[in-house]
């Protein structure tokens, strides 16, 4: 960097494999279809009870010959999983909690709820795409504004400061789209049927470089304004590294 303080934009990239491990005992078969693969009465009873939001996934399920379909959608900012017989009949209903939810101390609101600079940005990000779930919660003393949105089939999500700085982007990949690369690994790590979510994370993370008390520093740092890392700390160690490398060449 040339100048004495620079801020530059680092976009990493970082791929999260959730597991979702599909439990293959007995006769038990799972497929995922589309809406329009599904027989006529289930496909009335999961739009009436999606009520218009946007259908994430359908799951057939096969158990000792019984054939049942499962849905899942975000209707007013919850994920709701239902369970549907071949002949229609609703099974079951589900909200479901994500865990993590108490301990972040996320609150769902509305969309129309969000700052004015947090919501034009998260609309921008979303551009033509309907925002279906938006979430409020304090993350280093800041106040933080998520938004989800699915565009051409594939789930997106953002979340921003208050004044409407992009603080981190996911978009779930769909597995035809998965680069051989990650394939690999799964294939690798999990197995080549397992079943997994594979999400692609944008995450924003400001480089500031100066000077203090006539040293040099480099600092790593969050749009929340959390420094995540000393930059000349890492320097400092792959350099140790690096000696010690020379060190036991020496010694051969």
């Amino acid at each position: 960097m040339k100048s004495s303080m620079g801020v530059s934009l680092a976009i990493g990239l970082g791929v999260v494999g959730c597991l979702a491990f599909a439990t293959w005992a007995g006769n038990t078969e799972e497929e995922n279809v589309t809406l329009d693969q599904v027989p006529a009465a289930v496909k009335a009873t999961i739009l009436k009870e999606a009520a218009g939001a946007e259908i994430k996934e359908i799951e057939r399920e096969t158990k000792g010959g019984k054939t049942v379909y499962e849905a899942e959608f975000l209707l007013e900012g919850e994920e709701i999983e239902i369970e549907v017989a071949s002949d229609g009949t609703l099974l079951g209903r589900e909200v479901e909690q994500d865990s993590d939810d108490q301990e972040d101390e996320e609150d769902a609101i509305t969309i129309n709820q969000v700052p004015a600079p947090a919501r034009e940005a998260l609309i921008k990000l979303a551009g033509n795409a309907r925002i279906t779930k938006a979430e409020r919660e304090e993350e280093d003393g800041v106040q933080i504004y998520e938004a989800a949105w699915v565009a051409n089939g594939t789930e997106h999500e953002a979340s921003v400061t208050e004044d409407g700085t992009l603080i981190e982007m996911e978009e779930t990949i769909p597995a035809e789209k998965i680069p051989a690369s990650i394939r690999a690994v799964i294939a690798k790590h999990f197995g080549a049927n397992a079943k997994v979510v594979v999400e692609k994370k944008m995450i924003v993370v400001y480089e500031v470089e100066g000077t203090a008390k006539g040293e040099r520093e480099e600092l790593l740092v969050l749009p929340t304004g959390r420094v995540i890392e000393d930059a000349d700390d890492d320097d400092d160690e792959d350099e140790g590294e690096d000696n010690d490398d020379g060190d036991e060449g020496d010694d051969d």
